[in-house]
Formats: C-alpha cells, sequence, structure tokens
C-alpha cells in the first residue's frame, strides 16, 4: 500500500488517528491514599489473609492492602523465591519443623542466601518465632500458614547481584485451602499428559509451579480435581500438589518413592502411621516403589495427600 493510500498517510486518516487516542482514557497518577484505598476494594472479595510478615521491614501488618511485595523481588523478577507451608490446628503450630527443615534446604538448593542467623539452625529459630508471632497477630485458631525465602528485591537483574534476601509470610483462613471439605468425601480423577519437572525443580519447593497449575487445569478440564501425573516409564509420579498413596489387595500401603518427585511431609506421616498399622495387623507392608499405572488400577484404594491433615480418597480414576 502506497502512502497516499494508507489511512494514516492522508490528512483525514491522521484526524480519525487522533481522535481514537483521544477517546482513550487516561490512565491516572494515583497518590498513595487513593491507591491504598482502590487496593482495598479490590481486595475485598478474595481469599481472607489474617496477617502478613516482611522482613524487608521486619514487622507484621494486618490490612490487606499493605501486604505487598516490591515489584522487582526476585521472586517475582525470575520466580528465584522458595516456599513452604504449615497448618494452624486449635491454636497451636503443627509439624512446623519438618516444614522448615525443608523450606531451609529448598533455600540452599537455590542459592539464596538465608536471611537470618549464621547457620541454618539459628534461621530455623527464627523463621519459628516469627511464624508464630505472625499467626497470633491474625487472630486465626484454625488456618494455612505460608512463608516464603525470596533472594530478593534490588533489580531486574538475572542473577540476584545486589539484591536483599526477604521472607515473607502469610497466614490465610481455612477458606484459602487448596482442599476443600467436600474433597474429603471423594473426588474424581484423571491422567494427565504432561512432563514432570526437572530433579533439582522437582525436589525443590520453589515458586516455579506452571506445571502443577496446568496439571490441575488439565484435570478439572475433563472433570476431575488436581490430576494423576505419570513418569516416562510408565509409572504413578503425583498429583499436581499432592502425592499418590495406594492400598493393594494384599493389604500392602505403596506410594512412589521420591526420586523424581517433592518429598511430601503429608506422605510421610501416612507412612510413619502405616508401619504401626503393620504392627498391628491392619497392614501388611508399607513400600516406597515403582508403581506401574496397571498395577495403581487393581489397588483397592487410592488416596491424595497434603497440607498436613488432607487425605482425599479418589473414588473415579479416568
Amino acid at each position: 500500500m502506497s502512502a497516499d493510500q494508507h489511512p494514516a498517510g492522508n490528512g483525514a486518516g491522521a484526524q480519525v488517528a487522533k481522535r481514537r487516542r483521544l477517546q482513550v482514557p487516561p490512565v491516572k497518577c494515583l497518590d498513595r491514599e487513593t491507591y491504598l484505598a482502590k487496593m482495598k476494594e479490590v481486595l475485598s472479595p478474595m481469599v481472607q489473609i489474617g496477617a502478613m510478615y516482611s522482613s524487608l521491614v521486619d514487622g507484621i501488618v494486618t490490612d490487606p492492602e499493605l501486604m505487598a511485595l516490591p515489584i522487582h523481588d526476585h521472586a517475582i523478577v525470575r520466580g528465584h523465591a522458595v516456599f513452604d507451608t504449615c497448618s494452624v490446628v486449635n491454636g497451636r503450630l503443627y509439624r512446623v519443623d519438618i516444614h522448615l527443615d525443608r523450606h531451609i534446604d529448598s533455600a540452599l538448593s537455590a542459592r539464596i542466601p538465608l536471611p537470618f542467623g549464621e547457620s541454618s539452625e539459628a534461621c530455623k529459630e527464627r523463621m519459628r518465632t516469627i511464624i508464630a508471632q505472625t499467626v497470633v497477630a491474625s487472630g486465626f485458631r484454625n488456618a494455612s500458614v505460608r512463608y516464603y525465602t525470596s533472594a530478593g528485591p534490588g533489580n531486574f537483574g538475572v542473577t540476584p547481584d545486589g539484591c536483599r534476601p526477604a521472607f515473607y509470610v502469610v497466614v490465610m483462613g481455612k477458606a484459602a485451602n487448596v482442599i476443600k471439605d467436600e474433597d474429603m468425601k471423594g473426588i474424581r480423577e484423571y491422567t494427565v499428559d504432561l512432563p514432570l519437572k526437572p530433579g533439582m525443580l522437582a525436589k525443590t519447593k520453589s515458586n516455579n509451579y506452571m506445571l502443577n497449575v496446568l496439571t490441575a487445569m488439565a484435570s478439572k478440564d475433563r472433570g476431575g480435581n488436581f490430576g494423576i501425573l505419570v513418569d516416562d516409564e510408565g509409572c504413578i509420579a503425583e498429583s499436581c500438589v499432592l502425592n499418590c498413596t495406594f492400598i493393594t489387595k494384599d493389604r500392602r500401603l505403596i506410594t512412589p518413592s521420591f526420586d523424581k518427585i517433592l518429598a511430601g511431609t503429608s506422605v510421610r506421616k501416612i507412612m510413619d502411621v502405616a508401619h504401626r498399622l503393620v504392627a498391628e495387623g491392619v497392614l501388611t507392608a508399607v513400600s516406597q516403589e515403582k508403581i506401574q499405572v496397571a498395577t495403581a488400577k487393581e489397588c483397592v484404594e487410592m488416596l491424595l495427600s497434603g497440607g498436613d491433615t488432607h487425605l482425599v480418597p479418589v473414588t473415579h480414576w479416568e
């Protein structure tokens, strides 16, 4: 098309383009009070967060509009952060130490400097204290806690040079749980055709959860919930954020080994309890092993576990 044929190349076309630009509402530059008021309005119908701690200010806030990360935090810029969870049950932290141990291992694996103390143990102690105080500030006696250790804010570069490592804690109401009460009555699941995470990301609880999200979405597209992943050997791996456990016809409890998946704290607790059930004669054995799909489908029970207190029966698979 020649210049005289192009709509913007003649006087009339230029005037039309100008009018279109003028019809677009300008983006406002907000002052602090207006911004916070708008954020409060936007966040009001969303998940209820009782309190948040940030090591950047070394303090806790309970106003949702103040619960924020700097936009140049590398948790956002590059996904260079790790997280973990624990539960608050009747006002007490449940199994927080096993989660903190995994969290610190994840941070070290991701080469994120620990934000507190001169040793892993000192950092763990400080984190535990901060988590407990944030729970108290929330006022929740039954809640979920999620905490993050990030390479921190500082720039938009690739490496975290010049960044300040950060620790964040959020305490959420029961409604924020990934697993709902109705799920505990039994769910329908589907095998999902997606790749597993590579080894390091599979074993490190990082913020890189794209494949986890797509796994759940693919299952939901078919009427499922969380999805079942299978490795390249045709063996059961895990669900999107849950471990898989089976009971065989001869009353063996079996679950996949942790060589390709995250070492879930809930399934480890299940195995501890299962060993006691073997001693009582309820089960015959407990084993972590490769489980072919055909073997899994011959089992008499299947359950997914996560979040410390959630055991989800799978009543229909495919």
